[in-house]
């Protein structure tokens, strides 16, 4: 009887325990994970058009001028040294005969996975092309009146990447076939990268390394329920592969390239939801403190986004003014295309959040591959001028601004700072401890 209550109270433990482990998860965003396995990947998942409510423009506005930035599509991962050590790995436990059935398609995964990389870091794919081609799809049949009202000229820059190069290509190639008569100038260029690529200082990636450190210190990662799936015998395996947290990284870290050659979810599936949820956790945390408003490096980051906005607010307003093109396209990268929508302030990415607070960022809802932001401008008889913000084409609002999803573009440019501070302005209140700012605005 001793012996059985103390048993049951060492269950209890242990079963309070593994709760308060887990009581920091989030539910929404493992929902997310859970329907969507390949967004556990964060940037490296596969873009998604996920349709959502479509406002129409106020009486009497019709759109006439698109502002346009879009992440390269899916593309290769960066190799160094990481493919040939891990499929080293798995080849050894093949000839030593330890690797499971689950291991045994790891082995043949990793190695499709590699032969399609084929030395070519970064490499945009067939799939990568396909999402440009329908993102342009979609944006010309939603505003037919924006290409076929107006001047037909379209300015397509890109940066210097081929992946973003061959990106640009998609998008206009499909523009082009649908609509034959538009007149579209391509271009690229060291002198434009300061405006179309964007990058955090190298201390600021220094201190979020560390910051990644300390989440891992945080929740721990158990490698045994993955070695179990992959090796037959786990004590035998580490002679043969090393540490089972490499391994098991190292795999992770496959399982993010399959999907942009279409070799599907198989390594993903070597993983518990908590496990892929911890890495999608980690993934995020470094794409927001470096490249988002974070509490910490959002000012230092947000002061080496000034030449793409600038780039963005001259070009519209020279549209509005003389009519010579109907949109302004740009092709970049996932950097780039974060902190934009954080200087814009763009809802769900422009919050300013601290280190602990943006660990349940959904990074996946805003930086997949062919991540986009549009700009859909609209005008009335009288000349006002709106202008409506797309996130991965989806209606968001402006943090701090009253109304929307339409919104005044001379008010627009006055919160950005380039109209008359009277105007409106944003006054930035404490962070409350939800993790995000108070604004305030005034008119």
């Amino acid at each position: 009887m001793f012996k059985r209550i103390i048993f049951s109270f060492a269950a209890l433990l242990l079963s309070a325990g593994m709760f308060a482990q887990k009581s920091d998860i989030d539910p929404g965003l493992m929902a997310d994970i859970q329907e969507n396995i390949f967004r556990a990947g964060v940037n490296m998942d596969p873009y998604e058009y996920i349709p959502g409510p479509r406002t129409p423009a106020p009486k009497g506005y019709k759109p006439f001028y698109i502002s346009h930035y879009g992440r390269h599509g899916s593309r290769s991962n960066w190799a160094g040294s990481m493919y040939d050590d891990v499929m080293r790995k798995y080849d050894r436990a093949h000839e030593a005969g330890l690797l499971t059935e689950e291991g045994e398609k790891a082995r043949e995964l990793i190695a499709a996975a590699i032969r399609e990389h084929n030395h070519m870091d970064g490499r945009l794919t067939l799939l990568g092309q396909q999402e440009h081609a329908q993102i342009a799809e979609r944006m010309w049949k939603d505003y037919k009146e924006v290409f076929k009202g107006g001047s037909k000229k379209i300015s397509a820059v890109s940066s210097q990447s081929q992946r973003c190069i061959i990106s640009m290509n998609a998008a206009t190639a499909q523009l082009r076939a649908l609509q034959s008569d538009l007149n579209i100038i391509w271009d690229t260029g060291e002198t434009l990268q300061k405006y179309v690529s964007s990058d955090h200082p190298r201390d600021v990636g220094e201190k979020m390394e560390q910051a990644k450190e300390d989440f891992w210190k945080r929740h721990p990662l158990d490698a045994s329920g993955f070695a179990r799936k992959v090796f037959k015998n786990t004590d035998a395996a580490r002679k043969v592969v090393g540490s089972m947290h490499t391994i098991m990284d190292q795999t992770f870290w496959m399982a993010t390239t399959c999907p942009a050659f279409g070799l599907g979810d198989g390594l993903y599936r070597l993983f518990s939801d908590e496990e892929l949820y911890r890495f999608s956790q980690s993934i995020s945390i470094g794409f927001y403190l470096t490249q988002c408003n974070s509490v910490e490096y959002g000012d230092i980051r947000m002061a080496r986004t000034k030449d793409g906005l600038d780039d963005i607010v001259t070009k519209a307003d020279a549209a509005i003014a003389s009519g010579e093109y109907c949109a302004d396209l740009r092709y970049g990268h996932d950097y780039h295309v974060l902190a934009l929508a954080s200087i814009m302030r763009l809802e769900g990415v422009g919050e300013r959040l601290t280190t602990l607070q943006c660990e349940n960022w959904p990074g996946w809802k805003y930086t997949p591959f062919a991540a986009n932001i549009q700009m859909i401008f609209y005008r009335n008889k009288s000349g006002d001028v709106l202008v409506k913000y797309l996130l991965n084409e989806r209606e968001t609002k402006v943090l701090g601004m009253e109304g929307g999803p339409y919104y005044r573009w001379e008010d627009i440019k006055a919160a950005l700072g380039y109209g008359p501070a009277t105007t409106v302005s944003w006054t930035e209140g404490p962070v409350n401890p939800d993790g995000k700012v108070t604004y305030s605005m005034d008119i």
